[in-house]
């Protein structure tokens, strides 16, 4: 079956309810997931699993089009025609009416030369473009601008590519001139603003809506900014929880949005942004939030405190961290309220066409931060915190910014892709059950450095930003936190389009500031930006960030090879039981006169008589020839044991596996041997 067919019509299932839509974040991420077993058993060419998983997909989303169409292909390959034409029919009826697609679909040649296979071509053809009989018809909602208007489930679909609601809107602007509209306005830079948008200079909020997910409890006062049109949720939007949490939902408009809420206890304990953060789908939806025009605030909470310290292991562009909890994010909003205000209607048109509002305006706040003394420090952390002070906001500043920008001097966006990343092998560099990839998206990639072997950790990145032709864009990368003594930047190319970042082991430190005084929080994580700049402008900043988990002391030999891991957490430092799971035991590393690693002893509370010993595979030692050199070995499994009481973490056992391996060595000076699976 293609891969475009699995993934790429996902879309022409947009409209499909489970019940209702407001239900879909409850069933997509097991759609999801079920996607992902469907792609991976196609690749394997197990057509009896995929028709099971197709089966179960229908199971959980009966009137979803395209689990019909995939288990057609996958009934066409194992030969079962009849069923293979009733579940292509049902999928014609339930929208998937791409005749053309059908008809030249591989998949299901098994089917084609059927008169009845044609007769569907035909009825896909015929029926394309008409309502879905029984399906709730969608359609947008009218509205004026500056009133309040409901997303319902009138005119809210689901997208499944982005895995978000899509809401639909048509507004209608009161006639006001500029006059009343700058006596109405009452945001940051009152004077300014107003005296533009008499002059017809900015654009106001006519056109920009503003979306509430605390269910008002910490909302921007939008009469500040005329035309600025509340988004609410109907009351069975409410009644799922739809309303509430991380944005989810795409507009053809541009947002300013908030939750002033968190996890505000128990052991997943959490801000908003470190939910998304640690979540495997959330980061890549947060920037497509973002390149759909959207500028979202959420308080860091606990997250960053100085009982706590910072405990995010990402620097994300893609919203604003403010210091503290409930209703700190509203100076910011109302900041990024007025820069959208005083945009060149020019300008903001300019942007919403080229999806830059978001990153741009994020610009415009980091550009003018009170840590921000001259034009260079953008360069440095003192722009880019991951948590922003609401003492530092200049708001004047960022919407004079805002309001000087125009389509000309708009900088691009820097996109990073990985080239090559660094392998740590589960069992014997690490032995937590998520890998160490946190996210990669455009703007943003971060990673939990895992791998204990070797001191330093190594990965090849490229980044791309549109420039003008024939020119050759210059990269700009800078170390934002970290201590630049162990950090290697190392560009490839001559612009540094593609470069290899080398970080040594930081674990949890304290960050020396640039004036040479050390931060206040200690923090697990190193930023490194990327930046390039068009006139007198640097882009919006991409962050790539390696975080360390505060449950784990290493020390590392003069060659940067481990000695030991203490997993202990004797230091009792907070690690997101989300990302890492309680061990309880210290690992030893013993090494030939070579300097190769020949295993490891484990230590748990400290009693060397009972330590367990492994070898340089990760195999459990369980005999040992006369020199002392393991003969024989099993494989050990890594399980996580919940404890007793629900609101305490897992914490991570091992077992061993039937999986038996002997060790045979070339003589008596080698230490390292090969092992073959036992006999």
């Amino acid at each position: 079956m293609r891969k475009r067919v699995i993934i790429g019509l996902l879309a022409a299932a947009a409209a499909a309810e489970a019940g209702n839509v407001f239900d879909m974040p409850q069933v997509f991420p097991q759609h999801r997931q079920l996607q992902q077993q469907f792609i991976q058993a196609f690749r394997a060419g197990k057509t009896a699993e995929m028709e099971e998983i197709c089966r179960a997909g229908i199971d959980l989303m009966p009137d979803d089009p395209t689990w019909q169409y995939n288990l057609a292909c996958a009934l066409a390959y194992r030969a079962d025609k009849a069923d293979a034409l009733a579940a292509l029919d049902r999928a014609i009826m339930l929208g998937f009416r791409d005749s053309k697609v059908i008809a030249e679909d591989s998949d299901l040649k098994s089917l084609a030369a059927l008169p009845e296979f044609k007769a569907l071509v035909a009825k896909a053809a015929e029926l394309k473009g008409k309502p879905i009989e029984g399906a709730p018809q969608v359609g947008p909602t009218t509205g004026i601008m500056g009133l309040p208007v409901e997303v319902n489930a009138g005119n809210t679909t689901w997208d499944f590519n982005v895995g978000a609601f899509q809401s639909f809107f048509t507004f209608i602007r009161p006639d006001k001139k500029g006059e009343e509209v700058a006596e109405a306005y009452q945001g940051p830079a009152q004077e300014a603003v107003a005296g533009w948008l008499r002059e017809n200079q900015a654009s106001g909020n006519f056109g920009d809506i503003y979306l509430n997910r605390d269910d008002g409890h910490s909302a921007l006062e939008a009469a500040k900014f005329p035309g600025l049109t509340p988004v609410l949720y109907s009351a069975e939007a409410k009644t799922r929880n739809a309303h509430w949490g991380l944005a989810n939902g795409l507009f053809d408009f541009p947002v300013i949005g908030n939750a002033s809420i968190a996890i505000a206890s128990g052991p997943m304990q959490r801000s908003m942004p470190r939910a998304a953060q640690t979540d495997p789908f959330l980061p890549l939806l947060a920037f497509q939030i973002t390149l759909n025009n959207q500028c979202w605030f959420y308080p860091a909470h606990l997250d960053y405190t100085p009982e706590n310290g910072d405990l995010f292991l990402a620097n994300v562009p893609y919203y604003v961290t403010s210091l503290g909890a409930s209703f700190t994010d509203k100076p910011f909003m109302e900041a990024f309220a007025a820069a959208l205000a005083a945009l060149r209607p020019e300008t903001k048109r300019a942007l919403i066409q080229s999806k830059r509002l978001a990153p741009i305006l994020q610009m415009t706040l980091r550009a003018t931060q009170k840590t921000v003394k001259k034009p260079e420090d953008y360069l440095t952390g003192a722009a880019h915190p991951v948590v922003f002070d609401a003492a530092n906001l200049d708001a004047e500043a960022m919407v004079s910014l805002a309001h000087a920008l125009t389509p000309e001097t708009l900088p691009p966006l820097v996109m990073l892709r990985t080239v090559s990343d660094a392998k740590a092998e589960m069992g014997v560099d690490y032995f937590d059950l998520r890998p160490e990839g946190l996210f990669d998206t455009p703007f943003a990639i971060a990673r939990v450095v895992r791998g204990v072997l070797t001191r330093e950790r190594t990965m090849t990145l490229e980044a791309v930003a549109p420039g003008p032709p024939g020119a050759q864009t210059q990269y700009l990368w800078r170390v934002l936190q970290g201590d630049e003594k162990k950090i290697t930047i190392k560009p490839l190319t001559p612009n540094a389009a593609r470069v290899e970042i080398t970080v040594g082991y930081h674990g949890t430190y304290r960050p020396t500031l640039a004036d040479g005084s050390q931060a206040a929080l200690p923090t697990s994580r190193v930023d490194i930006g990327c930046f390039v700049k068009a006139g007198d402008y640097y882009s919006p900043p991409s962050i790539v960030s390696f975080g360390y988990l505060g449950n784990e002391e290493r020390l590392y030999r003069d060659d940067g090879k481990v000695q030991s891991v203490d997993y202990a957490n004797t230091a009792h430092r907070y690690a997101d039981p989300v990302l890492t799971l309680h061990k309880g035991w210290k690992d030893l590393y013993e090494y030939d006169a070579q300097g190769r690693l020949k295993g490891w002893y484990r230590m748990r509370g400290g009693n060397t008589a009972a330590a367990e010993r492994f070898t340089y595979a990760g195999h459990r030692v369980q005999e040992t020839d006369a020199l002392n050199r393991p003969t024989r070995a099993c494989a050990v499994q890594y399980l996580p044991r919940q404890q007793s009481g629900a609101s305490v973490p897992p914490v991570l056992s091992t077992a061993d596996t039937f999986n038996n391996f002997t060790y045979t060595y070339a003589n008596d000076n080698d230490l390292i041997g090969k092992f073959a699976p036992a006999k």
